[in-house]
């Protein structure tokens, strides 16, 4: 098994679904654990309250692990500095981070006012990058660090989720220069996309994805999450499509394409085709 024994972790939207299956999960392998919850509703509108997360601390306990309950809405540099100096008051230090929080409003880019995409751009994105910001220099002076943002294959173009895909997409540059930075430190940061069970889901109305959905516990994402989280993982920089108990890693990369030294858009039309066949593409760095 894993041992975790000693480390600190915080896991944010830990409350429910992958949260808190990511914090009994951490906590079953021995790391003290922070879990972070506002309580409320997805959609980031519903106030919240302590309760959540102090349920998940007595179900840790329960396990004979170590927890404190935080109830901080993230997405402001406040809440950021008040996470992670209550793991630091709680534990003494912080050696994982699992930006799990998230909230959505199924609905189209022109319907959504500009104080509630703003509001749910910050549980998706700003957040997390506050949060990775307070926790680095902690993570650096420790020589170790494990940092997880949990993505969206919504990123991809899932109609109605415009302002959440925009969050969860902002991760992908964040995981990748992170990852560059902290590797030096034995720093890690990736990016899971999740399948899950989740309330998320609420207000979908299709009978069979809901019936299909059944098949990808929230458990299972958690597990994956755990790997990620292990001194053992070296990986970084790296995104992971995950669940149902599979995990395939997703890459960037690059057609053979198209190349004319006078090249005009006449001669692009013609050859379109050619610039967008991935037949012969490879995978893409930051060295390339």
């Amino acid at each position: 098994m894993i041992d975790l024994s000693g480390r600190v972790a915080i896991v944010t939207g830990a409350g429910r679904g992958i949260g808190r299956e990511t914090a009994l999960a951490l906590a079953r392998r021995g790391a003290k654990v922070l879990v972070n919850d506002y309580g409320g509703g997805a959609s980031t509108a519903k106030p919240g309250s302590a309760d959540v997360a102090e349920a998940v601390v007595a179900e840790v306990a329960a396990l004979g692990g170590e927890a404190v309950a935080d109830a901080q809405a993230v997405g402001t540099p406040q809440a950021a500095e008040a996470i992670v100096a209550a793991a630091m008051s709680a534990f003494g230090r912080v050696d994982i981070l699992v930006n799990n929080a998230g909230g959505n409003i199924t609905t189209g880019v022109e319907q959504l006012d500009d104080q509630r995409a703003e509001t749910i751009f910050a549980s998706n994105f700003t957040g997390g990058w506050m949060l990775l910001r307070k926790c680095w220099p902690i993570m650096r002076e420790a020589g170790f660090g494990r940092i997880v943002n949990i993505m969206s294959g919504a990123i991809l173009g899932l109609p109605g989720r415009g302002t959440y895909a925009a969050g969860k997409s902002a991760y992908l540059g964040l995981t990748t220069v992170a990852a560059a930075e902290g590797e030096p430190h034995d720093i890690r940061v990736n990016g899971v996309w999740p399948t899950a069970q989740t309330r998320l889901m609420d207000g979908i109305d299709d009978a069979e994805m809901i019936e299909r959905m059944k098949g990808y516990p929230p458990h299972l994402v958690a597990e994956a999450v755990v790997w990620f989280c292990a001194p053992e993982c070296k990986a970084t920089g790296e995104f992971y499509d995950v669940g149902g108990g599979g995990v395939s890693r997703i890459a960037f990369t690059r057609s053979a394409g198209f190349h004319d030294p006078d090249l005009t858009a006449e001669s692009l039309g013609k050859n379109f085709n050619k610039a967008r066949d991935m037949t012969d593409d490879r995978i893409l760095s930051n060295e390339q």
